[in-house]
Order: C-alpha cells, then structure tokens, then sequence
C-alpha cells in the first residue's frame, strides 16, 4: 500500500501543519492577528495596539504583541504599507529570521515634517514571507566581468557615474 494510513496522518498531523504554515501567537489580548487585503495579497496586515506619537524625523519602535514562527526554509521581513508610507512613516527594519521565535516589534521611521500619531488598530506595516538561499559567501580573488560591471548605481537603467570618496 503506497502512502501512510489514517491512524499515523493523524498522529503526524500536528507536526506537518507546524512544518509547513506560518504560525502567529498573540502575546496580548489587545493584539490582532494578521490579516489579508485578498486572497492573492503578499503581505499580512499588521496593526498598532496603542496609540503612540512619532515626532518628525524621528524612529519609534512599535509593540505589536504578537510571535511569529515559518517553516525551515522561508524567512519573514516587516515590510512598508502603502498608506502609511504616503505620510512619511516608513518601517525602518524588518528582517525575522527562521530561527526567531519571540516578540515581532515594528521600527518604523517619520521622514516627515510633521508629527504623526499611530492609533490603535492602524495597520502599520505588512508581514512578507519569502523564500530564501541560505548559502555561504565563499572568497575569491576576483568575479567575472559584466556589461554593468562597478560603474552605475541603481538596476533601474539610470546609469550614474559613482565618484570615490
């Protein structure tokens, strides 16, 4: 008989759902677990559980009580909403490593002129996760020669000549 039966799937269930979903743990009862814009969306809205000004050019770093664990393989990173980010609020770091298993918080940053004020339930940034290549660097003495080789900054197909300092 190919497969596993019944009886040994359920057994072994637990360890598959832990294995293979992202899990989140609300550390406080004012915490609200991620959310989805749809069902194709990338990221995990994740929402501010109290109400904390950031003063213009400044960085807060934002409790949102909540645990975040992904299977081996993927890491997670707090990225940038939209919304947010047309204010000047910015999240200002953002990775979660694999092996990370305690309280997410949310650096975010205001590049504004003006002070802002985070509320209570305001989705703040977004949870990405993503596959990763976990591989060493190796030295070597030198890299082969490419067409964009040292002498432009940006992918973007502006090519700006870099001035060393």
């Amino acid at each position: 008989m190919w497969g596993i039966d019944s009886e040994q799937l359920q057994q072994e269930l637990p360890q598959l759902e832990k294995e293979m979903g992202i899990r989140i743990q609300r550390l406080d009862k004012k915490a609200r677990i991620t959310t989805k814009g749809s069902r194709l969306a990338v990221g995990h809205d994740l929402y501010c559980i109290e109400d904390i000004p950031i003063p213009a050019n400044s960085q807060v770093l934002v409790k949102i009580s909540l645990a975040v664990a992904v299977p081996e393989g993927p890491y997670s990173r707090i990225a940038p909403l939209s919304g947010i980010a047309t204010k000047g609020i910015t999240v200002d770091a953002g990775v979660i490593d694999a092996d990370y298993s305690g309280e997410v918080k949310v650096l975010l940053g205001n590049h504004g002129k003006l002070d802002y004020e985070v509320k209570i339930g305001e989705r703040i940034a977004q949870l990405v996760v993503e596959t990763i290549d976990n591989q060493d660097g190796m030295k070597v003495d030198g890299l082969d020669e490419t067409e964009r080789a040292g002498k432009c900054f940006s992918s973007t197909g502006i090519w700006l000549e870099l001035k060393e300092t």
